[in-house]
């Protein structure tokens, strides 16, 4: 995703062997229409620097820029605003790009992976002396240009996005607690986290076929987890080691209106959807959710007390060679689903790839997401009717070779029916909204910022009031995700405008190192070694609308372990009741 701008590239320059050309410029107040524009140019660089608190002349440039426009300059032009943009030969380098004002405070800045161009929106900045400065992160005898300008907001072909520093803190990660497996081994993978209306927090994470899935419960919180054993396995009352179970391959789960929680478990067969109306005390379990073999990649959604949507992916139903998607329903929750409905069909002309996540609107409306088989194209399905048919509309295109596969697209509604869906093209993480039930979708734009995570992927999105999401990933300074040498963080990122023009992005580092070395987003396909975390993990929100994350965490434990960390301060996406 590369924008198209003629005067919106810029670079900052400092004290450096090879100072920026030239060192200073000021934007002052144009004409009625116009725009005022200062240039400069810098590089080649001797080093490079991952974090720009440790610049010197070898690593960085620093350009100083004057804004200087009268009080009252932007109540008279309401659509003006400061941007500055750097661009470069090939995207093979890069170069990341900070703008801070005279007390040393970031007021805008864009440091993105694979591409060769950086633009930061700084929206309507008052009269004074700034410090543009330029990052050479990974750079080898490379040189770029920079300009600012002031002037009207630009019609640009990709979304445009405001980044800050984000004042958020989580709670110290705590693994959660469970007996040994005398068998497999432990590991939690996958993991989901849902509260109930009660403020009971579940979540689940997966041991892998056949080892089952794993449910804790906390009542206080999040401060501590009791283990509920495994739904699809030993249960409660025998969680007293962990061992084999009619699933763990993929699981979902979900809170009904009512308290129940839902758990389903992919196995080789088909999955087990397990029901609690007790608080997880005890399951029914009915291990033939779905109807035939060969299902890849469940996800569930309740709606009310008793009513369960479940989703799947599967091969050669319709047409030998194909695949397709279903959406099934419940209205028992989860003994029964007498109602299954096709997504896509060969007819349809659509083969689905990776598949996202199920929802249920406010509304009631029922939408999933999926890629297409190509992997460069965004589709969402609609119901209306409470699943019985579904429309499928195409979300985004992008570039022919660009793959969006990285794992799923994510999926989230927010309370006034507003669509969010996250996805990553492995460098960045972008976010595309529809405000009128999917039938039209914003041009997608840039969430990930910084230089620590120049590779993203594995995002979800999180929605609370209009307008308010949260967003998560796995995070690395590494240009690929590859890198066997990368170390991965989850990070957080904030937005409570997300249905502007352009919105604003607060970003945080939510863990440590987490894991080291390669994440594989080819599934089954990725080599030994490269996929020890699965493929995601799903965020959720606690009652006050702070976030809750469980995670795999491999790099603080000999395996990889559910690790449960919750949004204890800045702002929330829910308003106090």
């Amino acid at each position: 995703m590369r924008p198209v701008f003629t005067v919106l590239c810029l670079v900052s320059i400092t004290s450096c062997a090879l100072a920026a050309t030239p060192s200073s410029g000021t934007l002052s107040a144009p004409a009625s229409g116009q725009t005022s524009a200062v240039n400069w140019a810098g590089g080649p660089y001797t080093a490079v620097t991952g974090d720009p608190s440790l610049c010197t002349g070898a690593t960085c440039d620093r350009y100083t820029l004057q804004v200087s426009v009268p009080s009252t300059f932007y109540s008279s032009n309401p659509g003006y605003v400061v941007q500055v943009g750097l661009n470069w030969s090939s995207n093979t380098n890069d170069f990341d790009l900070y703008i801070s004002d005279s007390a040393g405070n970031t007021v805008c800045s864009s440091a993105q992976g694979m591409t060769n161009f950086e633009l930061a929106d700084c929206g309507q900045l008052p009269s004074g002396t700034y410090t543009v400065q330029v990052v050479a992160f990974a750079t080898v005898n490379a040189t770029y240009s920079g300009q600012a300008m002031l002037g009207p907001e630009p019609t640009s072909p990709v979304g445009r996005a405001r980044y800050k520093s984000g004042n958020f803190t989580f709670s110290k990660p705590q693994t959660l607690p469970g007996p040994n497996d005398l068998i497999f081994g432990v590991q939690d993978l996958e993991a989901r986290v849902r509260t109930d209306a009660l403020g009971n927090i579940y979540t689940a994470a997966i041991q892998g076929v056949p080892a089952g899935t794993d449910v804790w419960k906390s009542m206080n919180g999040g401060n501590s987890f009791q283990y509920l054993g495994q739904p699809d396995g030993a249960q409660a009352a025998a969680a007293v080691a962990r061992g084999l179970g009619a699933g763990g391959g993929d699981e979902d789960l979900a809170i009904g209106s009512t308290g129940s929680v839902y758990v389903n478990s992919l196995w080789l067969g088909s999955s087990t959807q397990s029901t609690s109306t007790d608080g997880g005390n005890t399951w029914l379990v009915n291990p033939f959710s779905s109807d035939l073999p060969l299902v890849d990649r469940q996800w569930i959604a309740a709606h009310g007390a008793n009513e369960l949507y479940l989703t799947y992916k599967q091969l050669g139903v319709l047409l030998v060679g194909t695949e397709s998607i279903f959406v099934a329903k419940s209205f028992d929750g989860g003994t029964t689903w007498p109602q299954i409905t096709p997504i896509t069909t060969p007819e349809l002309g659509i083969q689905p790839g990776d598949q996202g996540n199920i929802e249920v609107a406010p509304s009631g409306n029922v939408y999933t997401v999926f890629f297409g088989s190509t992997g460069n194209t965004l589709y969402i399905a609609r119901s209306t009717d409470g699943g019985k048919s579904f429309i499928v509309k195409l979300v985004y295109t992008a570039a022919p070779g660009t793959s969006l596969v990285n794992v799923f697209p994510s999926l989230a509604v927010d309370r006034a029916d507003n669509l969010y869906i996250a996805f990553s093209d492995s460098h960045s993480v972008f976010l595309t909204v529809s405000q009128d039930q999917a039938a039209t979708w914003s041009v997608p734009v840039r969430v990930s910022n910084g230089s620590g995570t120049k590779s993203a992927i594995g995002p979800w999105i999180t929605a609370g009031d209009s307008g308010k999401v949260n967003l998560t990933w796995w995070g690395t300074s590494s240009t690929s995700n590859n890198d066997t040498t990368a170390q991965w963080r989850i990070y957080f990122s904030q937005s409570q405008n997300a249905l502007a023009s352009i919105p604003t992005f607060a970003q945080t580092t939510v863990t440590g190192v987490m894991h080291q070395g390669a994440i594989c987003t080819n599934g089954t396909g990725c080599a030994s070694g490269t996929r020890n975390l699965a493929e995601y993990f799903a965020p959720g929100l606690y009652l006050d609308g702070s976030e809750m994350i469980n995670y795999a965490d491999d790099y603080n434990n000999s395996s990889p372990l559910a690790t449960f960390t919750r949004q204890i301060s800045g702002s929330t996406i829910i308003s106090a009741k």
